[in-house]
């Protein structure tokens, strides 16, 4: 399976925005694209990541499996990021 950062901060953020049409805006793709995306990630990995039948869209079993390492990753990658930057502006 491959995954990226991008399919991290996605499914975080249609779970703290409760659907995706709202995390498609936050992250400036459509709706169709983060719908794709979705799916492309749930068959390289065999798994439903959302419990499509439930109003509002849920996360599965699966699905929370992953945004507790999106909750434990992003920040990192975040602190890494900002720690480059700094190094680059020689403020370290």
């Amino acid at each position: 399976m491959h995954l990226d950062f991008r399919h991290l901060r996605t499914i975080k953020a249609i779970h703290d925005l409760g659907g995706m049409a709202r995390a498609a805006d936050l992250l400036n793709i459509t709706q169709s694209a983060l719908s794709h995306q979705m799916k492309g990630l749930e068959d390289q990995a065999g798994v439903e990541l959302f419990v499509r039948r439930s109003k509002p869209l849920r996360l599965s079993a699966a699905g929370m499996r992953l945004l507790r390492a999106a909750e434990r990753i992003l920040p990192e990658v975040d602190a890494l990021a900002e720690e480059f930057r700094a190094l680059r502006m020689g403020r370290t």
